[in-house]
């Protein structure tokens, strides 16, 4: 097991390209994170490509995602060699499915209890749809940490630790590529890596 761990996260280091050159610090981050905040509020839909290594306890997966979302509107697509195969989760601020690969469909409220139910993986989907644009929930109450591009660095949410480990230009907008995701009480790492990104602005 250990070695096939090592197999997942050496799989995602080495991620997309090489990491662009560091750009120099801005003189006020706290600043600059605010004006970002308010960029990032005005992307009307995101769609992106990446893989997932995923830990809990003893069992890891290796996840290929595909995540389309418009505003409340989301549909995520999973595969890879855990319990299910494929599943698709399709849902809304009201509630989710759940379509596997035999045709089976499953209901419930939350996303991230339904697919741990479903395949074993669990995830923070919820938080997810947040932290893969660098923001923070409308729910965190900690104060997230900076780096010296006022984007965010590292927080704590729900338990989750959530570590930005790097950054990507995507239509002018620096969004996360590289995210590392635990919740060391329960032995559950995630880490994401994006292959791509598309994005539709508001007008």
């Amino acid at each position: 097991m250990k070695k096939y761990l090592l197999i997942l996260v050496a799989a995602l280091e080495a991620g997309c390209a090489s990491a662009p050159p560091p750009l120099a610090p801005v003189s006020n981050p706290a600043q600059v994170w605010q004006q970002r905040r308010e960029q990032l509020s005005h992307i009307a839909y995101w769609h992106l490509n990446g893989r997932l290594a995923v830990r809990h306890g003893d069992e890891a997966w290796h996840i290929n995602l595909d995540w389309l979302q418009r505003g409340d509107n989301y549909r995520i697509e999973l595969s890879g060699p855990f319990g299910a195969g494929e599943v698709r989760l399709i849902g809304n601020a009201q509630g989710v499915k759940l379509e596997d690969s035999d045709d089976h469909t499953y209901y419930a409220d939350k996303p991230g209890e339904l697919l741990a139910e479903r395949t074993g993986v669990t995830m923070p989907v919820a938080g997810l749809r947040y932290w893969i644009l660098g923001l923070s929930t409308p729910q965190q109450k900690q104060r997230p940490r900076l780096d010296n591009q006022g984007r965010l660095a590292f927080l704590e949410d729900d338990h989750w630790q959530v570590k930005f480990r790097r950054y990507a230009n995507v239509k002018g907008l620096q969004l996360p590529d590289k995210i590392f995701i635990s919740k060391p009480a329960q032995q559950i790492d995630v880490r994401l890596v994006v292959d791509q990104w598309k994005l539709g602005l508001a007008d």
